[in-house]
């Protein structure tokens, strides 16, 4: 296995267009490709997942996490610095599709050699005690195949809880939802890691990633300029969620590309049509209406 250097970078979206550019570039061999990163507080969606579904709304109003989306699909899961996310990239063989086995059994079986005793469940999760410590994805482009996951280490399970909690609202979507299921830390079973580091470390050593693979200049300005025009735009984070009806007490408000299409209310707003259904946007769009700061409580 060839281990690839993403220079020690925790931002989400350049980690995720790192995986793209990988799945679309590299020329895999005999040999997969190994790529562990940590990111700082985020959310990250499946995508084709509707972001009104997934994430609380007070996660949304108050900018505390990075808000991303990835190519692969799946569900919405939070990431921080006591969580290792690992990817493996493979050449492509139809047999590989969906086969969750031929990538997480040698992670299960290195954290076995650490006294953790894991497996996969029905749902491609790895579990440990009956909870979740792992949830994975996958995306292909026929030439290369990306199976990829997150290892629940010392991560901050409250908010986690918190940031993934169900509105207090109707929200209706066809899209994707996630699966809520009972997660835990592997430092509740093992304290053979100090640290996310010491993790990604041992799991370097036990997959065998002897070699090192690393980009360019001239590929680290293309991950980045796909991480600043993909990845962190808010067409993608946003507007590839799918229709969204958003119900509330006072207001039912239509959404569709991450754009208000309708809102159906008796109260007085402004025509709020085409706006970004996003807080920051419907802020500025209510302007100095004199009861502005009750009605963006209620719309967003």
């Amino acid at each position: 296995m060839i281990l690839i250097d993403n220079r020690n970078s925790n931002d989400p979206y350049l980690n995720l267009a790192l995986e793209e550019f990988l799945i679309r570039n590299l020329v895999c061999g005999d040999e997969d490709y190994l790529l562990l990163y940590i990111n700082e507080q985020s959310i990250v969606l499946g995508k084709n997942q509707s972001i009104y579904k997934e994430v609380n709304f007070e996660y949304l109003r108050n900018g505390q996490l990075k808000l991303a989306r990835r190519i692969t699909g799946g569900g919405t899961v939070y990431h921080d610095k006591g969580n290792l996310n690992f990817s493996i990239i493979s050449k492509f063989v139809e047999s590989k599709i969906n086969n969750y086995k031929y990538f997480n059994q040698r992670v299960i079986d290195a954290l076995g050699r650490a006294g953790v005793e894991a497996g996969l469940d029905t749902r491609n999760n790895i579990i440990c005690k009956g909870k979740k410590i792992s949830g994975s994805a996958q995306f292909t482009n026929r030439r290369n195949i990306i199976s990829h996951g997150t290892l629940l280490h010392n991560a901050n399970l409250d908010v986690l809880r918190a940031c993934l909690k169900e509105n207090g609202f109707k929200v209706e979507s066809k899209a994707v939802g996630s699966v809520k299921s009972s997660v835990m830390n592997l430092n509740d079973v093992t304290d053979k890691f100090n640290s996310t580091e010491e993790l990604r470390l041992f799991l370097i050593k036990e997959l065998g990633a002897v070699k090192e693979h690393k980009l360019g200049d001239v590929e680290w300005t293309e991950v980045e300029k796909l991480g600043k025009e993909k990845f962190e735009t808010f067409e993608w984070i946003y507007g590839r969620s799918p229709a969204t009806a958003i119900k509330k007490q006072d207001f039912e408000i239509e959404v569709e590309d991450g754009v208000v299409v309708s809102v159906k209310t008796d109260m007085l707003v402004p025509n709020l049509t085409g706006v970004r259904y996003e807080y920051e946007a419907i802020k500025k769009a209510l302007g100095d209406d004199p009861n502005a700061s009750i009605l963006l409580t209620q719309i967003f």
